[in-house]
């Protein structure tokens, strides 16, 4: 070993800095000197890799995350069992911050932001169940979140493998334990789980399913929307009692503008009984779907109630009489049958002239289309007053006229054609495309814009990642910076590094295949590095030196 590897874990690790820390190991930010590029290096405490089970339980991790192939899930790279030097597992790195460093630091997510980072933590779980795996520690700790450029949510990693284990397995035992040497002493039952997530049967040590993921889920969207876990107590105990037997909260409760649909997901989510909650990662997924993407509820005016018709009454039989017969009331002021009973038969003996010199049949049109109006459209009699109108119009308005363009960005290419089916809408076909880091078929924009309202029946212009992106510029970059660029493109990286006194070491000079070169997402790229000059003196000396390995392995002359 030379003394330019002596601070290299495997002898290919370079430790740059410190990620995180918890009871059993820590994690590094290394530079990867053989293949290029960071990786998460995660160390065994030193104390711990002494031990025979803590090794074995440490590296069983990597084991089991290796049956999982997702983009969702960091990839293994390599796994060291020294205990004379070091334990440890290599992964690939992803950027971003966990969840629970953003909530922390900017409160919580807005909903269609909890809503997309929830759906790809489905997303990866439903490849750890494929595997016959379940997680057994989805928390906001253990979600790294990458956005874009305005904040949203470009992707997630769901990370830490250290609880992972069979479908079914019992959480009684093994792995990692809670609680000091004392209690364990005492003989107290040993339960694997973080208290403010764990399901029921988790806290119970009972065997855990995938029912059991997905009520750690359904606290991890309570956390995105409301800014913590469902159950906080102010101590443990009363945290594990709350898991057990409280009601699952509403989350629109403390936040507003959360709908209806998005707090029943949540609640079926933290049932108690696994049976109660969503069968499949999936199925949960398709849920928080349609709770946030569903068709516009169109706006229903109240129906005010008919106006009865207007019916006889004294003050209306007097109407008319009155008018024809102030006489009398000169006459005597007097109330009597007699006089009553003269001044009604009066006014049917007016009625009955009236109507007999009136044209029958109704309303007579005149040429120019107007109405003649006849004595019984103006006598103010009940049957000629029309009907009331009024639930008409809230008719009409139960069936909406316009749909909003739900928000597509970001699903696949299938998935935004079902929810455009859910809604009413269609997408042209074919769809446009875009070169673009994301995997194929991911949704980039459509048009109308999302929330535009359009007719029911109209298409929709997806315009979708074609599977290619290019190289991005990174001459004249570090070579750090540089790997970031490429890697956010959706390359693989491999360095090279060429003897040159015109650039400063470890300066990107080029790139292979060129920059701007369109080429297949996953691709690798070859950065060319600056290295140390050829010296005159070198080159004429008769005995060559010993080569001395670069951060790549290539010896430099």
């Amino acid at each position: 070993m030379t003394s330019d590897s002596l601070d290299l874990v495997g002898r290919r690790f370079r430790v740059r800095g410190l990620l995180g820390s918890g009871g059993t190991a820590s994690v590094y930010e290394a530079f990867d000197v053989e293949e290029g590029g960071l990786v998460a290096l995660k160390m065994l405490h030193p104390h711990l890799a002494l031990a025979p089970g803590a090794r074995a339980a440490f590296l069983r991790e990597a084991e089991r995350a290796r049956r999982v192939e997702h983009s969702g899930i960091p990839r293994v790279i390599g796994v060291g069992d020294d205990p004379a030097d070091a334990v440890w597992t290599a992964w690939t790195f992803a950027p971003g911050s966990t969840l629970a460093e953003i909530v922390r630091t900017e409160g919580p997510l807005t909903v269609p932001r909890a809503v997309r980072a929830i759906e790809l933590v489905l997303e990866a779980l439903d490849a750890v169940h494929r595997a016959g795996l379940v997680h057994r520690d989805v928390s906001a700790s253990n979600v790294l979140v990458h956005r874009d450029a305005a904040g949203g949510v470009a992707g997630v990693s769901l990370i830490d493998f250290g609880l992972a284990d069979l479908v079914g397995r019992t959480t009684r035992a093994g792995d990692v334990l809670l609680g000091d040497e004392g209690e364990r002493g005492r003989g107290e039952p040993r339960i694997v789980g973080n208290p403010s997530y764990a399901s029921p049967e988790q806290l119970r040590g009972d065997p855990v399913g995938v029912a059991g993921d997905l009520y750690q889920v359904g606290g991890l969207l309570h956390v995105a929307l409301v800014g913590e876990p469902p159950f906080v107590r102010s101590r443990t105990e009363d945290t594990v009692r709350a898991h057990l037997a409280s009601v699952p909260p509403t989350v629109s409760v403390r936040v507003r503008g959360v709908p209806a649909a998005l707090d029943r997901v949540v609640v079926r989510a933290l049932l108690k009984d696994p049976d109660d909650r969503f069968a499949s990662a999936a199925e949960m997924r398709a849920a928080l779907v349609a709770a946030t993407t569903g068709p516009p509820r169109s706006p229903v005016a109240p129906i005010e109630p008919a106006a009865p018709p207007p019916s006889p009454s004294p003050a209306a039989t007097r109407v008319l009489p009155a008018a024809v017969a102030p006489p009398v009331r000169e006459t005597s002021r007097a109330s009597s049958p007699a006089l009553w009973a003269l001044l009604t038969g009066a006014a049917v003996l007016i009625a009955v002239l009236v109507f007999a010199l009136l044209p029958r049949g109704g309303p007579v049109e005149a040429q120019d289309g107007a109405v003649v109006p006849t004595a019984s459209a103006a006598m103010p009699s009940p049957v000629a007053s029309p009907p009331p109108i009024a639930t008409v119009a809230p008719v009409v308005e139960q069936s909406p006229s316009r749909v909003a363009v739900p928000e597509l960005a970001g699903l696949s290419l299938d998935e935004a054609r079902a929810v455009l089916a859910a809604v009413g809408l269609s997408a042209v076909a074919p769809p446009l495309t875009s070169d673009d880091p994301r995997p194929a078929g991911t949704v980039l924009a459509l048009t109308p814009a999302p929330g535009e309202q359009v007719p029911p029946g109209s298409a929709v212009t997806l315009t979708v990642a074609s599977g290619f992106t290019v190289v991005p510029e990174i001459r004249g970059r570090g070579a750090d910076d540089a790997q970031y660029t490429v890697a956010s493109a959706g390359l693989e990286i491999a360095l090279r590094r060429v003897p040159t006194a015109s650039a400063r070491p470890g300066t990107v000079m080029d790139a292979e295949p060129p920059v701007a070169t369109r080429v297949r997402r996953g691709a690798r790229v070859t950065l060319v590095l600056a290295g140390d000059p050829v010296t005159p003196a070198a080159t004429a000396s008769p005995t060559p030196s010993r080569p001395t390995p670069t951060p790549t392995g290539e010896p430099t002359p």
